[in-house]
């Protein structure tokens, strides 16, 4: 067998030519990336040169590391050869075969470091190992044992050789020859290629023929290096970027197993042949070119349809080799080349098979054309969460041949023996499932699918084929066919599950007994009256007095008008009475109620009402719990029933109501399910014979009657004369074994919950009956079930059933042999109940796969009590049944064993999903409960989003001690994967229970924090109480104790400052304040306590370092660390956590960052830290710091350091560049706004920045964050000023290296590539780390990979050594660049463009003129429209011209900006929108210019403007220093505001005074000056703008972020709908106007509304949005801005319509700042673009609708209301008018109620009334980016002391005769510097 498959085999020449040109535009694209080397050649490396592993070398050198002794990566390749055989020219071709392949003679030691290498051994002699086994009984057999002993003896890579030949004799003239190798060298391309030239090679040897091998240019070395260096480069960047898209959050697929997953992958495997018929084989190659596609991607269709229809899934991936030989001088070459490709499967919409067919042709080709990405890359690139049970990405693997056996043409050369392949047993498998199929000769197929033994059996895996021959053979036959509507289950299957195993036995006759449940009790009563029929608290009440007393009440019921169907509660205590009453109300006709009287009297109330209930029977002590019940009652115990002996004539009936009861639902309000007479006799029926009931037995009843869960024992006793013992409901274990054996109890009912309670005080054969034991209402552990039955003292049944099908409906009897993993089966149905395991589409599924659970059968409720509705919505129409029948949706999980049992599978809707992988509770329970003394398990999920987690509830009712999380985790972690192992534990001695014996999951308790360690000690004083107090609320503890540790219990540096703001409130009498430090010196209550209660306690002067690391330890290096603006030295505890053990680090705190202290000049801070670091600091100097004052604080202080003569190694600057305003007039107005801006600003603005930047503001005070904001304000400001300084003056450079540390996702280190270089204005060695996924806050986060970046980088580069931090496969952080002193770069450096405040000003000049000359335009050409036509179509219809081709560019523009020259775009953009402009002047001239060519120029001028502002936005960067940027950025925005504000005003002017003639000449001669300007200006060759994601998968990205909640959901609909509204409005303002004014009042209303937009914008900007209720602020801002469309269209006067603009103006900028606030805090920075762009992109698509279609025909269609005569005009017309245009007017009043309607329906819909409060805000951005990181390289997490390399990425592979697909394994741990 083979795993290649020709990707364009059997496509058509069209297709081949459209992949042939793909593959050769994607190899163009990559030489395009790579420079002059062509992508289409693979060079010979230079002589010596070292030789690399390839990518895939790589990954399984690691899997060896992995597992060593592992066989799953050996090929063995066998034939059998027939004909004499020369065995010295078999070892001569053999030598020659592995002298012609390098590969065949590599090895892979590891170095010192740990990582592996390549050795090439030199050619020589080689012969095969010799076994002769002609002597044999059977000489075949004898040779498989062989084969596999070799493949079964590992292969030592580092040692090699890693080929095997082996060579066994079975008959004179037969011989088998197999070529054992581990996959590291070959693959199976490789395989045939290795036989072929191996013939070949013989036949020389053995009779001279020439072998006529080709020359090979390279060798596998070559192509490794090769591969190195284009993933290393640009070449692949597009491809990667396509499988990270294409790839991103594929979930894994959950295929039904037969056992439970490991929680290590394994490679234990077999295999399964099969045969597929010439006809079948011919009809998938007919249906391939019929669709255009090939064999092989219908069959890939039909298999993610077998695989999507037995997880139930729709997305998933499978992988598919590829030979990975796109280059023709490698097609010779033997190595390991193949690559997988995950091909995802789309199955969502229920395609048919025709479509799914077209998809998977789209998805496969663009697969291939990208195929050059390894797939350990892909693996690598994408944000995949670690899971070692299974392989990344893809679980199952396909493989297709369609050009025949090539291992049987391989011996075709002459001279070679004849020769056919030899198949042995597979024994590994590297993929749950890999499917190999090959066209045979006949056109049949062949077929090998190999599985893995852990997970499933050989009969499961045989039926799976069967299916999946079947639905290919369906497809074929009807590819229109849906393909939910494909058959799956094979015609025996078919009718097992629909009839054999669905159905129960066959009902008794009905004519052969009673018809309801009153005369099954009657006809009991006469055969046996003087038996006893109730036993409790010592009375007995015999069958006789049943029946009389309930005859007696019976009449009284009839009395008060019950008849049938009628309801009658019964609200009794549990007692004779009770019984008496429900037996009394069957007699009188009506159905009881059953009320629990331990119930809220609400719920009970509500009962009442809801079931329409005639007569309330109770007695006078709970005749209170019913104060608003104003119906008949009967008090039994004032007014008992009375005996009658005389019959009463039943008028009941068997489609009669026999009783309500309610149940829980899902909304929380209880539904009544009504049962009638003839279902509960059929359920009797049914469970008495499953049962084996004896006559006159014993039954013990120990819940209340008021639950259908009594149902069983009380009638199952009642009709077969047998003894009910009713129990208390709260008895203890050793008095209920007491009551059994006194009682001598038969048949007993109970929750494995209520058992295993009772278990704690008895041993559990004594709580046992003598023959039978129910066990239901819940799952119940099959061990744990097993474990009663093989106690041998009664039978154990477990049975299932919902109330809506009358109690119960299947029954597995437990037996003590037969028990597995997971929850006990729930068994067959009983009689007359019927049970089918459907899907989605209610197709049943087959054995083994799980389905919801539908009943069905004379078993089913009649439905829910006054609820037609939900009736309808669960009891369905029943498929499979008669007209009429019908089905009962359980929302259970189950599915089929082969032997026709039933297991229940949990709630559909108790799966959780923990981290992206579904968890079963059940499986985790069971898990749980096999370990020694837990009795009871639950497990739930706690938490959302990132921070969700499993907690386990356990039952632990013993003596000894409760068991240890540790010890659980680590036992669990031995039989469950990572991911479903719980974080937390809470042991009880009892779980909660409800009424009826079922866990009661609501009342379970929080877990609380992890208890702090040692014994409690109970806090003593004043000063010990407050802190305990105050600990215990900050930390959200229960207590703490006197000697608990701050930190211990959870605290950190942000609540730290919480805790000194109270203690300096408290203690503001100490001399000394208290800090943070001191809470770090003194961490317990005790401790802290004893430093604040002495008031005269003067500590002497503050130092302002703190020694964070322990002190005492022998230091050799010290790490000196400067906080960013208003942090506080706790901010570097988790570095100091992590720091190798010779180090110290020392942290900066500086005076005025805590609350209550005073400042210290910023100047002084850094004197004062020198001096320390020169008086008591040791070691060699390390310094940090982190983003502006931090920056600033750690260069000023290395300078005096230094200065004062003591080296500093390494300065490192995190989180910021140097940031300087510049010089100049302008510069000084920019630097005059920026002021005034900057003091405008609120502070809730600066918090809002902070939480998106990353900081968790929730967990610091008001005060502290006001105390941090005003800091950064200082901070920052003073950082600006002393970098400005720095850059203007020569002095102050130091000698150490500096280095910035930064992160990826940080937008403050944007450009970090160009911008490490800047501090070569302190340094002559300049550096730039990267951390990946990394943000600003990573210091929190990130402790371990800083600490290695600090303590080892600057020493490498120093050491020269610095490659062994260069970027590699799965790094998380790495050196991206270092550099020496500028001086020593080439001469022509110095003459290069070079960025400058001038280049900038100048082209933003020209650009700026250009841009107000076409916004003039934009703005005059519409209104000449309209005044020239009169037509407000027209004008819209412009206006939309001039939008949307924009819009439909700007992707496009986007990426050729990204990808471009941007001064080239420019010119082209500044050219196209002058020339176009030119064309129409021109037309205008000549009278000439018409309405059309005014929709075509303005759609070009639209398009050209695009491309012209994107690349002028992006090339800024370009032309300024970088520095300088943000005040450019500044610049930019300022004068683009301007102009969209004075542009209104100025058009109108001059479209009043030259027309439009003269504005269009003011525009070319605008665009003249721009492209004369762009032309004189070089463009620096640096950095410019790039998007991180192109727009369109921005807003892709968007979609799935924003469209995965339904709270956002509902905000993008709200948006979509108000911006219909807005986009007309806006548009018509200006025709409003002229409808009653001259063009001039047009021009002030225009300004009135940029007045508006600006103030709009400044009131953000100083009020910052409200701090909680922001989406209320959206909607009450839109309620004003609606406000101001009713003044706008009130009058025909220009004040209302000018006031009215400014109000939509204001409103809407408030609108859009608040909703910008909403993204801050509930977005994660990185993902503010994506969100933003979707809403971008629902307004753009918006306004082309309120352009063309509501502006000109909503006035149109109202103008008419409010003519002189209109409809309206005496009525809304004597407010707003008559007349020309008020039509307009009225409009304006119609949206405005509208969106006024929109916000109230907003209030109403739950998920935007209670956005603010059910959205959480956005994780901190670094925590997400190391969610990111752990999921695609399993990094570790942030509180591990130290990063360690371990797993490497998976690697691709393909069989041969029993080798298949890779398994993946991921990348754990961080890439270490000695990579």
């Amino acid at each position: 067998m083979t795993d290649l498959q020709d990707p364009a085999a059997g496509l058509s020449a069209t297709k081949r030519a459209l992949l042939a040109q793909r593959l050769r535009a994607a190899a163009a694209g990559s030489a395009d990336a790579t420079g002059p080397t062509p992508a289409s050649t693979v060079p010979a490396r230079p002589p010596g040169a070292e030789v690399p592993l390839s990518s895939g070398q790589e990954r399984l050198w690691f899997m060896d590391q992995f597992a060593p002794g592992s066989t799953a990566w050996t090929l063995a390749p066998a034939r059998r050869l027939r004909g004499p055989l020369d065995r010295a020219a078999l070892d001569a071709a053999l030598t020659g075969l592995l002298a012609r392949h390098e590969a065949l003679r590599m090895a892979f030691p590891a170095t010192p470091e740990g990582t592996a290498q390549v050795r090439i051994a030199e050619p020589a002699p080689y012969e095969a190992e010799f076994v002769d086994v002609t002597d044999d009984p059977d000489p075949a057999a004898r040779a498989a044992r062989e084969l596999e002993a070799r493949v079964a003896q590992p292969f030592d890579l580092a040692a090699g050789p890693l080929l095997r030949a082996l060579l066994v004799r079975t008959a004179p003239d037969e011989h088998v020859l197999a070529l054992v190798m581990h996959h590291i060298v070959s693959d199976g391309w490789s395989l045939d290629l290795l036989h072929r030239e191996l013939d070949a090679l013989y036949a020389r040897h053995a009779h001279g023929t020439p072998d006529r091998l080709p020359e090979l240019t390279v060798q596998f070395g070559d192509y490794a290096r090769w591969q190195r260096e284009r993933l290393a480069g640009e070449a692949v960047a597009g491809s990667r970027a396509y499988w990270r898209e294409e790839l991103r959050d594929v979930p894994a697929l959950e295929l039904p197993t037969d056992r439970p997953r490991p929680p290590v992958l394994t490679f234990e495997g077999a295999a399964t042949e099969f045969h597929w018929s010439p006809e079948l084989g011919r009809g998938v190659a007919a249906l391939a070119r019929a669709s255009n596609a090939s064999g092989y991607m219908v069959l890939m269709a039909a298999l993610q349809t077998l695989l999507g229809r037995h997880a139930g899934q729709r997305d998933f991936a499978i992988g598919s080799a590829v030979a990975g030989r796109l280059h023709r001088e490698l097609e010779g070459v033997v190595g390991l080349f193949v690559n997988m490709l995950p091909i995802r499967a789309r199955l969502e919409g229920d395609p048919a098979f025709t479509e799914l067919l077209g998809r998977v042709r789209g998805t496969t080709l663009d697969a291939y054309t990208h195929q050059e990405v390894p797939f350990e890359q892909m693996v690598a690139d994408l944000d995949i969460e670690r899971d070692v049970s299974r392989s990344a990405v893809f679980q199952v693997s396909f493989a297709f041949q369609n050009y025949g056996d090539r291992s049987a043409a391989a011996a075709d050369s002459p001279g070679a023996p004849a020769s056919e392949g030899f198949g042995h047993e597979a024994a590994t498998t590297r993929t749950d499932l890999a499917f190999y199929l090959r066209e045979k000769s006949d056109g049949g197929l062949y077929g090998l699918l190999t599985y893995r033994t852990d997970l499933f059996d050989a009969a499961t895996v045989r039926q799976l084929v069967e299916r999946f021959e079947l639905l290919v053979a369906a497809a074929v036959a009807d590819p229109q066919r849906p393909i939910s509507r494909l058959p799956l289950l094979t015609p025996g299957e078919r009718q097992d599950v629909l009839e054999r195993w669905a159905a129960g036995p066959a009902l008794p006759d009905p004519a052969d007994g009673p018809r309801t449940l009153t005369a099954l009790l009657a006809d009991t009563a006469r055969a046996h009256p003087d038996r006893p029929a109730l036993e409790f608290e010592g009375r007995t009440v015999d069958y006789r007095e049943l029946d009389e007393r309930a005859t007696g009440l019976a009449r009284r019921l009839r009395a008060l008008g019950v008849g049938p169907d009628d309801r009658v509660a019964v609200c009794l205590e549990q007692s004779p009475e009770l019984a008496v009453a429900l037996v009394a109300v069957l007699k009188a006709g009506g159905a009881y109620l059953p009320l629990d009287p331990e119930q809220p009297p609400a719920r009970l109330a509500h009962l009442v009402a809801d079931a329409d209930v005639r007569v309330l029977v109770t007695d006078s002590a709970l005749r209170e719990r019913f104060p608003g019940h104003e119906g008949a009652v009967l008090l039994l115990d004032t007014d008992p029933a009375q005996r009658d002996p005389q019959p009463l004539e039943e008028i009941s009936g068997p489609d009669r109501l026999a009783y309500v009861i309610y149940t829980s639902g899902s909304t929380g309000t209880p539904k009544g399910v009504a049962v009638q007479h003839r279902q509960i006799l059929n359920y009797l029926a049914g469970v008495r014979e499953r049962l084996r009931i004896e006559p006159g037995a014993g039954y013990g009843l120990l819940q209340s009657l008021s639950f259908d869960f009594s149902i069983t024992m009380l009638y199952l006793a009642l009709s077969t004369g047998g003894r009910v013992h009713l129990l208390p409901r709260r008895i203890a274990g050793a008095e209920l074994a007491e009551q059994i054996e006194r009682l001598e109890l038969d048949y007993l009912k109970m929750t494995p919950s209520h058992l295993a309670a009772l278990g704690a005080d008895a041993p559990m054969e004594r709580l046992l009956p003598q023959r039978a034991l129910v066990l239901g209402g819940e799952a119940s552990a099959w061990p744990w079930a097993a474990e009663l039955a093989a106690l041998g003292r009664c039978a154990v049944f477990n049975h299932y059933g919902p109330t809506e099908a009358t109690v119960g409906v299947t029954v597995h009897e437990v037996t003590a042999e037969a028990a597995g993993p997971g929850s006990t089966p729930i068994g067959t149905p009983l009689a007359g109940a019927r049970c089918h395991v459907l899907d989605e589409a209610m197709q049943p599924v087959p054995p083994g796969v799980t389905g919801e659970l539908y009943l069905g059968g004379d078993r089913l409720a009649r439905g829910y009590l006054g609820r037609p509705d939900l009736t309808a919505e669960r009891f369905v129409d029943d498929p499979f049944g008669a007209p009429g029948d019908r089905l009962y949706r359980t929302g259970d999980l189950a599915r089929w064993h082969a032997d026709g049992t039933l297991d229940y599978l949990g709630r559909a809707d108790d799966q959780i999903k923990v981290r992206g992988y579904r968890v079963e509770p059940g499986e985790v329970e069971a898990a749980l409960t096999a370990l020694p003394g837990i009795t009871q398990a639950v497990v739930l999920a706690r938490g959302e989003g990132l921070r969700q987690t499993l907690v386990a509830y356990l039952e632990h009712p013993g003596e000894g001690p409760a068991p240890a999380a540790a010890d659980l985790r680590d036992t669990l972690s031995e039989v469950l994967p990572d991911y479903m192992v719980p974080a937390r534990f809470v042991v009880l001695e009892r779980l909660p229970l409800l009424a009826h014996g079922k866990v009661d999951r609501r009342n379970l308790p929080e877990p609380e924090e992890p208890a702090a360690s040692g014994e409690f000690v109970e806090p003593e004083g004043e000063a010990e109480e407050f802190l305990a107090a105050l600990w215990s609320e900050l930390l959200g503890v229960p207590r703490v104790g006197a000697l608990d540790d701050f930190f211990e219990l959870g605290g950190h540096s942000l609540l730290a400052t919480q805790v000194v703001a109270k203690l300096r409130r408290a203690y503001p009498e100490l001399p000394t304040p208290v800090g943070v430090m001191d809470l770090f010196k003194y961490p317990t209550v005790r401790r802290l306590a004893a430093l604040v209660s002495d008031p005269h306690a003067d500590r002497g002067p503050r130092s302002l370092l703190h020694l964070l690391t322990p002190a005492g330890r022998k230091v050799t290096a010290s790490l000196v660390c400067t906080p960013y603006g208003g942090g506080s030295a706790l901010i570097y505890k988790p570095l100091a956590d992590v720091l190798p053990a010779d180090w110290a680090l020392h942290s900066l705190a500086v005076p005025g960052h805590e609350l209550g202290e005073e400042a210290m000049d910023i100047d002084e801070v850094a004197a004062g830290c020198a001096q320390e670091i020169l008086d008591t600091v040791e070691g060699r100097i390390v310094l940090y710091g982190h983003c502006g004052v931090g920056v600033r604080l750690a260069v000023e202080i290395a300078r005096r350091v230094e200065a004062a003569g003591r080296e500093v190694e390494a300065v490192h600057l995190g989180g910021i560049f140097p940031f300087a305003r510049p010089r100049g007039r302008g510069a000084a107005v920019g630097e005059w706004w920026s002021r005034t801006a900057d003091r405008m600003r609120s502070d809730q603005g600066m918090i809002n920045a902070l939480a998106a930047a990353g900081l968790d503001t929730d967990e610091v005070g008001t005060e502290q964050l006001r105390l941090m904001v005003a800091n950064r304000r200082i901070g920052t400001r003073e950082a600006e000023q002393y970098f400005t300084r720095l850059f203007e003056s020569e002095d102050g450079r130091i000698a150490a290296p500096v280095y910035a540390v930064c992160g990826d996702r940080d937008p403050a280190t944007e450009f970090y590539e160009e911008r490490y270089r800047e501090w070569h204005r302190l340094s002559g060695t300049t550096g730039v780390v990267v951390l990946d996924e990394a943000g600003h806050f990573y210091l929190k986060y990130r402790a371990a990979e800083l600490a290695e970046i600090l303590t080892t980088v600057h020493r490498s580069v120093a050491d020269g050594a610095e490659e062994r931090h260069r970027r590699t496969e799965g790094a998380t952080w790495w050196l991206a660049g270092v550099s020496r002193d500028a001086a020593q770069a080439p001469a022509a450096a110095s003459t290069a463009v070079r960025p400058t405040m001038r280049r900038f000003l100048g082209v933003a000049a020209g650009q700026q003129i250009s841009m107000i000359g076409s916004a003039l335009t934009e703005f005059a050409l519409p209104v000449w429209i309209y005044l020239t036509t009169g037509s407000l179509a027209q004008f819209g219809l412009l206006a939309a011209c001039g939008l949307v081709p924009g819009i439909l560019t700007a992707p496009l523009a986007g990426a050729l900006v990204d990808r471009g020259d941007r001064r080239r775009i420019m010119l082209y953009g500044d050219v196209a929108a002058g020339l176009t402009q030119a064309v129409m002047l021109l037309l205008y001239l000549a009278d000439s210019l018409q309405v059309w060519h005014a929709y075509v120029l303005i759609a070009m001028l639209s398009t050209a403007l695009t491309f012209q502002r994107l690349a002028w936005n992006s090339a800024v960067p370009q032309l300024v220093p970088k520095r300088f940027l943000g005040r450019a950025n500044g610049v930019v925005q300022m004068a683009f505001g301007l102009a969209q504000f004075l542009v209104p005003l100025f058009a109108v002017g001059l479209l009043s005074a030259l027309g439009l003639g003269g504005i269009l000449v003011m525009d070319v001669a605008s665009y003249v000056v721009a492209t004369g300007v762009t032309l004189a200006v070089r463009f620096p060759d640096v950095m410019a703008s790039r998007r991180r994601e192109s727009v369109t998968a921005e807003i892709r990205a968007g979609f799935r972020r924003a469209l995965g909640s339904r709270h956002f959901r509902a905000m993008l609909l709200f948006f979509a709908v108000l911006n219909i509204f807005l986009s007309p409005l806006f548009l018509l303002t200006t025709p409003l106007v002229l409808s009653f004014a001259p063009l001039a009042a047009a021009g002030w209303v225009s300004v009135a509304a940029g007045l508006g937009a600006v103030l709009g914008g400044l009131t953000l900007l100083v009020w910052g949005g409200p701090r909680r209720l922001r989406l209320r602020g959206v909607l009450f801002a839109t309620l004003g801005l609606a406000a101001a469309c009713l003044v706008t269209g009130l009058r025909p006067s220009i004040w209302p319509v000018a006031l009215g603009a400014f109000g939509m103006a204001y409103g809407l900028g408030l609108v859009n700042g608040v909703y910008a606030t909403i993204v801050q805090t509930k977005v994660p920075l990185r993902f503010h673009g994506r969100v933003i762009a979707v809403n971008t992109m629902v307004a753009w698509s918006t306004l082309p609708v309120g352009f063309a279609v509501v502006a000109p025909l909503g006035p149109r269609l109202v103008q008419p209301w409010v003519d002189e005569n209109g409809a309206l005009a005496d009525t809304v017309g004597r407010l707003i008018g008559t007349g020309e245009g008020r039509g307009i007017g009225l409009l304006y009043l119609l949206f405005g109620l509208a969106m006024a309607l929109l916000v109230a329906v907003c209030l109403a819909v739950p998920a935007l009334r209670h956005f603010d409060r059910d959205v959480p805000d956005a994780e901190p951005d670094d925590l997400v980016g190391l969610a990111t990181l752990s999921a695609r390289t399993g990094a570790v997490a942030p509180s591990e002391a130290r990063p360690a390399a371990s797993a490497a990425p998976s690697v691709p592979a393909e069989p041969a005769t029993s080798a298949e697909p890779a398994a993946s394994a991921r990348r754990t741990g961080t890439e270490v510097a000695a990579r």
